[in-house]
């Protein structure tokens, strides 16, 4: 069975089309992937606290497009995802991300969200697998 994934621009974490998406804006940095993050009232889970899921959709995100910098083309496999701290709405946040790993079709990649004072808010080892046809 072939599955093609196809990009376009209308994905929730990343898509610049999606008007109920994140729209992060993803860029090649020297080992990896970075990203400024903006959290919106809408991401909220807990009073003026950023959603557990939306903190692992950056972190998913970010390693998938560390992988496809990379020349990988992937799906998660597996988000093991830890937060050390909250993460509030209404701030400004970095992500990065980067492959650490490749063995045959599996692709590793860490991932994590520091604050304005690069204290460590959220972190995830990722394990990718590059999509076949």
């Amino acid at each position: 069975m072939s599955t093609d994934f196809l990009m376009d621009d209308s994905c929730f974490a990343c898509g610049r089309n999606n008007e109920n998406g994140l729209k992060l804006n993803i860029i090649e940095k020297n080992d990896g992937v970075w990203s400024k993050i903006d959290t919106p009232a809408w991401v909220q889970g807990y009073h003026k606290i950023v959603h557990g899921g939306i903190i692992a959709t950056i972190l998913d995100e970010m390693a998938v497009w560390a992988a496809f910098r990379k020349g990988y083309r992937t799906v998660t496999a597996e988000l093991n995802m830890r937060i050390r701290n909250a993460m509030h709405v209404d701030q400004v946040y970095t992500a990065r991300s980067r492959v650490n790993k490749v063995k045959h079709r599996l692709v590793e990649a860490d991932s994590e969200i520091l604050d304005e004072q690069n204290l460590l808010v959220a972190f995830a080892h990722v394990k990718l697998l590059v999509a076949g046809s």
